[in-house]
């Protein structure tokens, strides 16, 4: 893993979930990509953030290899920020800092749901139950968005938690609050809005349903034309929901480095960050513009 960060980009699909952080989880779904450039992109690794290199607990050695700032930037699928009327006064940094300083019982490496959400929420009455930022009020109306305030089923303010505080350890630059040229770059990714973008099946891609594996495999079929992807990944890949979202994380890295963010109608409030997609289409023909597939009689395999 190491070489020049110049033309290097992670992809990191995220948890929120203090299992998937332990170092004996043998089936995390925490998973990080690797993409190269030489003369074409190519995904030079990818694996679960267990197997990465070094000592101590899993949550440290990513902490560890971001703070090494040898890629030029990193998407995370995770939400960077909070609705603007939640961000302290003193903005995004403020809230980092104020993230570091919440209990962690129970040997824990980041405030659970429920503390977060009450730190952040405090006395306040909020006017939503499942608050939301600009850049995932303009999603919700194509994908599944989670709250980043919300601690109850299907809330997105675990992954939140766990996010903020490794965007505080890591210490490297964040875009947008950081220009696209620094290098050490994190960037917010969100792989179902992406694939949405793109046309290509956003949900149901995830499972060992036939035709969840069909829809990774069409993904991975589109991903395979713009980025030279070895065979053991593919199976990986075609294996694993969350190491294929790990890949699909490292364009939005790219996006924001090469320029070609999709930029929505409606600016998001700076500190509330901005979900980074990439714009670019790639010329390439695709018929199916919702969540199924086709139906066909085999599954194709690599």
């Amino acid at each position: 893993m190491s070489g020049n960060r110049r033309g290097r980009w992670l992809g990191i699909d995220f948890s929120g979930n203090d299992r998937m952080w332990t170092g004996g989880c043998e089936k995390s779904n925490v998973w990080i990509a690797f993409v190269k450039r030489d003369n074409q992109l190519t995904l030079s690794d990818l694996r679960t953030v267990q197997e990465l290199p070094g000592p101590g607990r899993p949550f440290l050695k990513l902490t560890a290899l971001l703070k090494n700032r040898e890629f030029n930037a990193a998407g995370i699928d995770a939400p960077f920020s909070l609705p603007t009327e939640y961000v302290p006064l003193g903005g995004h940094r403020r809230l980092l800092e104020a993230i570091s300083t919440m209990e962690r019982p129970d040997g824990r490496w980041f405030p659970s749901a429920r503390h977060f959400t009450s730190r952040m929420i405090g006395e306040r009455l909020p006017e939503l139950r499942k608050p939301l930022r600009e850049t995932e009020r303009y999603w919700s109306h194509r994908v599944n968005v989670r709250s980043t305030l919300w601690a109850g089923p299907r809330g997105g303010a675990a992954m939140t938690s766990v996010c903020l505080t490794l965007l505080h350890e890591a210490q490297c630059p964040i875009w947008p609050w950081d220009g696209p040229r620094t290098a050490g770059l994190l960037v917010e990714a969100f792989p179902a809005a992406q694939l949405r973008h793109w046309s290509l099946p956003w949900q149901g891609y995830s499972g060992n349903a036939r035709t969840a594996i069909l829809n990774r495999r069409m993904i991975l079929d589109f991903l395979s034309e713009h980025i030279s992807i070895p065979r053991p990944e593919k199976r990986t890949m075609l294996g694993s929901a969350d190491a294929l979202d790990a890949v699909i994380c490292a364009f939005a890295a790219i996006a924001v480095t090469a320029d070609t963010v999709f930029k929505p109608p409606q600016p998001s409030p700076l500190e509330e960050g901005l979900i980074a997609i990439h714009e670019r289409a790639f010329g390439v023909t695709r018929p199916h513009n919702n969540q199924q597939i086709a139906t066909v009689s085999s599954v194709p395999t690599l």
